[in-house]
């Protein structure tokens, strides 16, 4: 789990380009943050089908957790939307 204090993505693990990649994005629960953490995504891959969405609420009611499936083409790509991730101030946690 990384947090926004420190702007490292996690470990670039053995991937193989492209693949299908599921971000998950955690932020405090609003109507449109599923929204917002897709278009994060989508900035950093070009497209983030709204299909490919998830949303899970916490057992509170304070936090949404959204994952974003897209495809990846580079680990560069990977990169770019955990650094727009970790730049975004509604996000609270990312994996």
């Amino acid at each position: 789990m990384t947090n926004r204090a420190d702007p490292t993505p996690p470990a670039a693990p053995a991937l193989e380009y492209p693949l299908r990649y599921t971000f998950k994005v955690m932020g405090l629960a609003a109507d449109d943050f599923a929204e917002h953490a897709r278009r994060l995504v989508a900035r950093g891959v070009g497209e983030a089908p709204a299909i490919d969405v998830t949303v899970r609420a916490s057992s509170g009611g304070k936090y949404h957790s959204v994952s974003v499936a897209v495809r990846l083409e580079s680990e560069a790509q990977r990169r770019a939307v955990y650094q727009l991730l970790w730049q975004d101030e509604r996000v609270v946690y990312y994996l």
